[in-house]
């Protein structure tokens, strides 16, 4: 328990950090830029995620085998390690050839609404293939520092790795604010990160090898989990990715930026959520691998509420305060235009991180059928549903349904989990983890947005909102339960009196 609570800590920071350093240069970004070539730079984060499904599960499948090998050295699992290492990057290769020679295909279909030269974005796509190529086995190697439960050690990599790539791109805009010229900075930046990774990966596990090597015997012995989360991020990929695509495909590339700006303000929800994820889900598989159920549901119900009690805080800030924020974030042209569809996103967000731990819970114990059924039926009805609020609503109509895509795993997928994973009630997880803090966040910050509604737009905006973050704090820690205030206490004693 201590070194989930450790990890959790160094996730929150390097997190932290992350948040911080991306909504410092947004603003920046966009101004040299302007938001049509920022939309076009967004498009780096939908084509990375488009071809995560040929991951085949493999970066997850990674974490578990890790975590749940306890021979000496990790020896057990260095065969499946090697293995999917070389896959890999097999796969990063393709990913860059593949890109690349499809470069003006991938331009015509995706851009047509957009004013930037059509050689500009053919080239920029080019770049885009080699930033993607290089990047992509830094999931391999995340997934097993993430088994070794060294949160400390990724932490420091990604914290070091993105303030170079995010600062150094600050930088050469000052300097040549031209787009393609930040993608090949972005492209730089990324052969420096994977060498990091991999330095540091072979360091802590020595039994990797650096030449290429595959074993049919170890992949037999993984291929059926991998195949089940395969089949997972393929429709996570789907889901969770349908929304910004059908704003590329249907609207201009300018609101495609409107909405990566909207989602980039958001993006401290997704941060907390994965510092959380990342340290629960090799825990969880560590306690079932060693039969030890009272501890994972310790593990799952501390980290659960611990979800509930901090996404809830900015979730609901961003609500009620968006066109506020995005107004001191940005300016006000870009508040009118994305203040409602930032406000979808933020509960989006907030639902999609509550449900979380119970997906984590699912994988960890190797259930992966769960989420997977569940996705399945939500395809049949989310699409269309996306398909006609886009046309209806253009860019908030996209948020609106992603917010309501993740309502619906709250009310399927934690169930599912609840009863057949964890032997514990759904109503318990409902009172424990969810309405204290969507009823918390909503009185503290709706009660502050009226506050600031009685007076002149302005600085008491800010003040309100002041008052709403106080507001929920002392409300949220009031509705936590002893053992996880207890943990939070210590664990900040720990933190300041290092």
């Amino acid at each position: 328990m201590a070194r989930l609570k450790s990890n959790i800590i160094f996730n929150f920071l390097g997190s932290a950090w992350l948040g911080i350093l991306t909504l410092a240069v947004t603003p920046v970004q966009v101004h040299f830029l302007g938001v049509e070539a920022f939309g076009f730079v967004g498009l780096i984060t939908i084509l990375q995620v488009l071809l995560g499904s040929l991951d085949l599960g493999i970066a997850a499948t990674v974490t578990k085998v890790v975590s749940s090998d306890h021979s000496g050295g990790r020896r057990e699992s260095a065969g499946a390690l090697n293995t999917a290492s070389t896959v890999y990057w097999v796969i990063a290769l393709l990913i860059a050839v593949l890109l690349w020679a499809n470069s003006g295909r991938v331009a015509a279909f995706w851009l047509r609404n957009t004013r930037l030269d059509a050689a500009t974005v053919t080239v920029g796509i080019q770049i885009i293939a080699i930033y993607l190529g290089l990047r992509w086995p830094v999931a391999f190697y995340s997934g097993v520092i993430s088994g070794l439960q060294r949160m400390d050690a990724l932490n420091i990599i990604k914290a070091s790795v993105n303030t170079f790539r995010l600062v150094g791109g600050v930088v050469v805009l000052f300097f040549l604010p031209d787009l393609l010229a930040f993608l090949v900075w972005f492209a730089i930046s990324s052969a420096v990160e994977i060498l990091a990774y991999a330095i540091v990966t072979y360091r802590l596990l020595p039994s990797l090898r650096l030449w290429p090597y595959f074993s049919f015997a170890s992949f037999k012995d993984i291929w059926r989990y991998s195949v089940a989360m395969n089949l997972i991020a393929l429709t996570a990929l789907v889901l969770s990715q349908a929304d910004r695509l059908a704003v590329t495909r249907f609207l201009s590339l300018e609101y495609l930026g409107y909405y990566s700006i909207a989602y980039n303000a958001s993006i401290a929800i997704s941060l907390v959520q994965s510092a959380i994820n990342n340290a629960s889900f090799p825990a969880f598989s560590h306690s079932f691998s060693s039969g030890e159920h009272a501890d994972l549901l310790s593990r799952y119900n501390k980290a659960s509420q611990l979800m509930g009690l901090v996404v809830a805080l900015p979730c609901f800030a961003l609500v009620f305060f968006g066109h506020e924020v995005l107004t001191i974030w940005i300016n006000g042209k870009v508040a009118d235009a994305a203040a409602l569809t930032m406000a979808w996103l933020a509960i989006g967000f907030f639902f999609n991180a509550v449900v979380s731990n119970a997906y984590m819970a699912a994988v960890a114990c190797g259930q992966p059928g769960l989420p997977l059924k569940v996705n399945l039926v939500a395809l049949a009805v989310y699409l269309p549903g996306l398909y006609w609020l886009v046309h209806l609503f253009g860019i908030s109509g996209a948020a609106a349904a992603y917010a309501g895509l993740n309502a619906y795993y709250v009310f399927t997928l934690v169930p599912l989990v609840q009863a057949r994973v964890l032997q514990q009630g759904f109503g318990l997880w409902l009172r424990a983890n969810l309405l204290p803090f969507l009823l918390a966040g909503v009185g503290a910050f709706g009660g502050a947005k009226i506050l600031s509604l009685a007076f002149e737009p302005g600085w008491f905006s800010v003040i309100a909102l002041s008052v709403g973050v106080m507001a929920y704090a002392a409300a949220a820690w009031l509705l936590l339960s002893m053992p996880l205030r207890s943990d939070l206490i210590g664990a900040f004693k720990r933190v300041f009196s290092t």
